[in-house]
């Protein structure tokens, strides 16, 4: 295939585009993907007249469109996710993806976007050299978030994990924070990497809890996640009675919960979690509004540290410390 850069365009997607998007995410990803609107073209055009989609596309002046890459907003909110980026094998090697990141960072400044985040694989490390080549930051793994067949491997003995980088395109204001005491290093540290402004509110006695809980379940990835946010009904005895009701269920193989670091109960929901097996993973930012998140997980499956690829120093220090934590809360049970 000529090499002339000349040869391709980025743009973003037109009606007439979606119709080949199915024939690439088939060549690339065969019939599975897990985002399945790339396989009906009406239903990505769709979700690109919401804003739930905004996709660009690579195309070549003979071969049509060869690539495709999407920030993902289904809350139509002020961040957004990078992902289903895909190019023809024949037409890899030419820059496109990063070409059609460029794009989608400017289409999302255009529509003011706070920020944008990418969950790269840990099998391999191109992905996150992507997000290393844009400046973004690692700010948490997902440890066994999905089963190997999720990601079209056969042979890769345990779940894969992701690590998750993050990228302000404006920033916020500074926000106070209530992180558990044994955490604060590592969330600062992840902070001054982001610039993100905080002040570390110091430690109290455990203030009224007044929660809303939300759940969810992927199937396909036997993931659960519990969000938990301020304000509502909700006691820690309900955060752990949902906890629970995930663990015993049996189908979830990982469970998540996001805890909102504005609120003073933070650290007490970390410890009710941390008694029953969760550990820290990492540092969600949001805006001024909701504030930042404190991610925490439970495995339940066995994974292997070393089979998890870094190419980050931050990355892999972040990584270190989520062992380490995992070992911890392990012994004390």
């Amino acid at each position: 295939m000529d090499s002339d850069p000349q040869l391709y365009r980025v743009r973003r997607l037109l009606p007439e585009d979606a119709q080949a998007i199915p024939g690439l995410t088939e060549a690339v990803n065969g019939p599975g993907y897990i985002h399945a609107e790339v396989y009906h073209p009406a239903a990505l055009l769709r979700m690109n007249e919401s804003g739930e989609r905004l996709s660009v596309v690579a195309l070549h002046e003979e071969a049509g469109v060869v690539g495709h890459y999407a920030l993902e907003r289904p809350d139509l909110g002020l961040f957004a996710e990078t992902g289903e980026a895909m190019v023809l094998p024949a037409h890899q090697h030419h820059h496109l993806l990063d070409r059609m990141r460029v794009l989608l960072e400017e289409e999302a400044a255009r529509i003011d976007l706070i920020g944008i985040y990418g969950n790269a694989v840990t099998h391999h490390v191109y992905s996150q050299k992507m997000e290393e080549l844009f400046k973004a930051v690692p700010t948490g793994f997902r440890l066994g978030s999905a089963p190997a067949a999720a990601h079209r491997l056969e042979n890769f003995p345990q779940r894969i994990s992701l690590v998750t980088y993050f990228k302000y395109l404006r920033r916020p204001g500074a926000l106070r924070v209530h992180i558990p005491a044994h955490h604060q290093q590592m969330a600062v540290k992840i902070f001054a990497a982001l610039g993100r402004k905080v002040e570390v509110a110091p430690a109290s006695e455990p203030a009224p809890v007044a929660l809303t809980i939300e759940s969810s379940f992927e199937t396909s990835e036997q993931q659960a996640t519990v969000t938990i946010r301020r304000g509502g009904s909700h006691t820690i005895s309900d955060l752990e009675n949902e906890v629970a009701s995930h663990l015993a269920n049996g189908d979830a193989e990982v469970v998540f919960v996001e805890i909102p670091l504005a609120d003073p109960a933070a650290p007490a929901l970390c410890a009710a979690l941390e008694a029953r097996g969760f550990f820290f993973c990492g540092i969600e930012p949001r805006d001024e509004e909701e504030g930042d998140l404190m991610h925490m997980q439970k495995l339940m499956r066995p994974l292997d540290l070393a089979l998890v690829q870094t190419v980050d120093d931050l990355a892999r220090e972040l990584l270190g410390y989520i062992g380490s934590e995992r070992e911890r809360v392990s012994a004390s049970k």
